[in-house]
């Protein structure tokens, strides 16, 4: 009776530990950006964002990837209505066709560029008038530039943008505004594709605690933009609201 008691604890002990092993990822109850910083110069767009997760038992990864997808204002709707479909967001081993693989097939989204960077060794945000810094979770900072040319031309392939839908005048400008998303997969879903191995073979978490899902972070930078086109020195502007 006692050796079986004691297979039991070692069976039951055995289990835990390789989940334990299995799970370096903290569950996540928080996730935002604290800090948002655009430059808009005459020929390119600029920005740096910083992404912040928090929670706990255990340790929270060392990298983060985050993607930047262009998309027009008015495909809003349809592209947040797809992101709720549990189908296209839940992990998946196989090739299945998911939630960025649909968008971007649908010309709703566009990829502009993603990266990965590694946990910030000190506070990223500082506030000057209260001295404050940011406690309690992880966070990852991200700096991007995209040319405003490059930037139009890639734009103006989404299925929706109309080139002739445009006011002409002497400040000409297309009426078609687009916005950033940032998107942030979790490290072992399918789009974490420059997360070193070592941790995409880790489960991870997102918020809630929700170990299906491929979002950490699945939302729209707070700024919508439209273009002016060429002038008279071949350049695009960007006007940002």
């Amino acid at each position: 009776m006692k050796l079986s008691i004691c297979l039991l604890f070692a069976l039951a002990t055995l289990s835990y530990a390789r989940t334990s092993f299995a799970q370096r990822e903290a569950p996540v109850w928080h996730s935002f950006l604290p800090r948002i910083s655009m430059f808009n110069e005459r020929t390119t767009l600029d920005f740096e964002v910083t992404f912040m997760k928090g929670g706990g038992p255990h340790e929270q990864s060392a990298h983060s990837q985050m993607y930047v997808f262009g998309y027009l204002e008015k495909d809003e709707p349809q592209i947040l209505q797809l992101a709720a479909d549990k189908t296209l967001t839940t992990k998946s081993k196989d090739e299945k066709r998911l939630l960025l693989d649909v968008l971007v097939d649908e010309k709703l989204i566009t990829r502009l560029e993603t990266k990965v960077a590694k946990e910030s060794e000190l506070p990223a945000v500082t506030s000057s008038k209260s001295t404050r810094t940011l406690r309690g979770g992880n966070c990852y900072d991200f700096e991007f530039s995209f040319n405003n040319k490059s930037l139009f031309e890639t734009i103006g392939k989404l299925k929706n943008f109309d080139q002739a839908n445009f006011v002409d005048s002497d400040q000409r400008y297309y009426n078609d505004k687009f916005k950033l998303l940032i998107f942030v997969p979790v490290n072992d879903c399918k789009y974490a594709t420059e997360i070193p191995e070592v941790q995409r073979e880790l489960y991870d978490f997102a918020h809630f605690m929700d170990r299906e899902t491929i979002i950490q972070y699945f939302k729209p930078l707070p700024y919508r933009f439209q273009f002016k086109p060429l002038d008279e020195e071949g350049v695009v502007l960007l006007y940002i609201d």
